[in-house]
């Protein structure tokens, strides 16, 4: 049922050809427009994939994003290279909510929908660095639009990318199968052909590994714990708090339709409806809660879908509000590009982003080709180290544990500092070094203090010595001292001193 009156029709059918582009260059620029004010790389799962720019497979993290990064470094290994893709991945995600929001309620409302989706601070926000969920959202967005206009194959292609980039986009696998199957007749052929055309990605996955993630890692756990259900309660309040208020009056007034007028009975809206509530079903089984409480809550990302699920409602409810309704839209675009720009102040003022990242233009400065520069830093947490192996072995026994410390081994495991620094050097990125991590053992540590000092030590306050030879390291860097350069912020403190030989 198209909500919009027959005149509105005739005005998109005119204004269609404009649409996308409009979504795309306000995406796309507001994007690189942040990441050119807001340069330092924010968030521990993004600097950890710049990090491990050499690698396809990290840990239990499918591999579509990181593939792209490996691609990417191949031609340029400047982050803002891969802060420009992601910026284009995001604007390319806000088309594809165009075409899915138009294929359920008309153009003017699916480019309402997509406008306050382009510039939802929390999503604008996580696509300036790279993090998986914007690539799963485009997946799905352009899947869900194929399928509605039959085009299989490309349906297909895009859902495979969408599952590569999160299994949150795997229960679409499903639901659209089902309904090509119901849409072609219930047969064994029918059948086949939908559990090749949706299901390829997860299918090819599973089969390469054995199971949903590689050895030694996990991402489902069941759990009785009714404590669990409080993740919904979390999401929903991070959604609302990332939507503004004219967004979310549109949206309800879509919602109000939606069971005023009977929507869930047409097709289209039943498919996306059943795939977003297969979605939060998954949420309960989620292994990988946050870590301030494992059980009670999700990462913050997880409201990727509910957020854009909020900006396809305000879309449809857009008609609703009549003369205020352009009033709320732009007020909502408006406070979204605020919204957008304080947000990526906030997450790039954390003192050690910032600490990290002028570290980063000392060293480029000062270390020249020949020399190297030792970086002593807080390890991760032996109790978060602990954690993920303890949850593990709960997951799959003593032999995933095992497996668990390999994986935290290959991927490195350094100090979040050692991370953030290297990441945001250009030139000193291949002269860094660092000896706190669980991939480091006491053994291999001392051989590389025997094979002589560094030229240059960056020490910072929080660091404590796991053993003598990192006491000995830290007693080295201050009998150098005064130190060359000393960076503060909040009650943090780095001091760079140069060795003398």
């Amino acid at each position: 049922m198209d909500t919009l009156s027959s005149r509105a029709k005739a005005r998109d059918l005119r204004f269609e050809p404009y649409h996308a582009p409009v979504v795309f260059a306000l995406g796309l620029f507001l994007r690189l427009w942040l990441i050119h004010t807001y340069p330092p790389v924010f968030g521990d799962d993004s600097v950890t994939r710049l990090f491990l720019h050499d690698r396809i497979s990290i840990a239990h993290s499918l591999p579509a994003l990181q593939a792209s990064i490996f691609l990417l470094t191949k031609i340029s290994d400047d982050i803002f290279a891969a802060r420009a893709w992601m910026a284009l991945i995001g604007a390319v995600a806000g088309v594809g909510c165009y075409y899915l929001a138009a294929d359920l309620m008309g153009r003017s409302g699916g480019l309402v929908a997509a406008l306050l989706f382009a510039v939802n601070p929390f999503l604008v926000a996580y696509s300036t660095v790279p993090y998986q969920e914007i690539l799963m959202l485009t997946g799905l967005f352009f899947a869900f639009h194929f399928y509605f206009v039959e085009r299989w194959v490309a349906s297909s292609l895009s859902l495979g990318l969408a599952c590569l980039a999160r299994y949150e986009a795997w229960p679409a696998c499903a639901v659209l199968a089902a309904s090509y199957v119901l849409k072609h007749g219930i047969s064994p052929m029918a059948g086949l052909r939908a559990a090749i055309l949706f299901g390829w990605a997860p299918l090819a996955w599973v089969g390469w590994h054995g199971g949903l993630s590689p050895a030694g890692t996990y991402v489902l756990e069941v759990s009785p714990s009714p404590a669990r259900l409080w993740r919904y309660v979390y999401l929903g309040w991070i959604t609302a708090k990332f939507t503004h208020i004219p967004a979310l009056l549109l949206a309800g007034a879509g919602g109000w339709l939606v069971f005023r007028q009977g929507l869930l009975l047409q097709s289209r809206f039943r498919v996306v409806a059943v795939f977003l509530a297969l979605f939060l079903l998954s949420i309960v089984f989620s292994a990988h809660g946050d870590p301030r409480d494992q059980v009670r809550f999700v990462t913050a990302r997880e409201a990727h879908l509910p957020i854009s699920a909020v900006a396809v409602l305000a879309g449809l409810g857009w008609p609703r509000w009549q003369r205020l309704r352009w009033v709320l839209v732009a007020a909502g675009v408006l406070l979204g590009l605020w919204g957008s720009d304080r947000f990526l102040a906030r997450e790039t003022s954390q003192p050690r982003l910032q600490l990290a990242t002028r570290v980063a233009g000392y060293l480029d400065r000062a270390v020249s080709s020949e020399q190297t520069a030792l970086l002593l830093a807080r390890p991760i947490p032996a109790e978060g180290v602990r954690a993920f192996l303890d949850r593990a072995s709960r997951t799959g026994g003593e032999p995933n544990r095992r497996k668990a410390a390999e994986v935290l081994e290959q991927t490195g495991g350094t100090a979040p500092e050692f991370q953030r620094t290297a990441v945001h050097c250009r030139r000193a990125r291949q002269r860094l070094r660092t000896l706190t991590s669980p991939a480091v053992s006491p053994a291999r540590r001392r051989e590389q203090i025997a094979a002589g000092l560094p030229d240059w030590i960056v020490l910072w306050s929080d660091f404590a010595p796991e053993d003598s030879e990192d006491a000995r390291l830290r007693e080295i860097a201050v009998a150098n001292g005064p130190p060359a350069a000393t960076f503060r912020a909040d009650s943090m403190v780095v001091e760079i001193y140069r060795i003398r030989r």
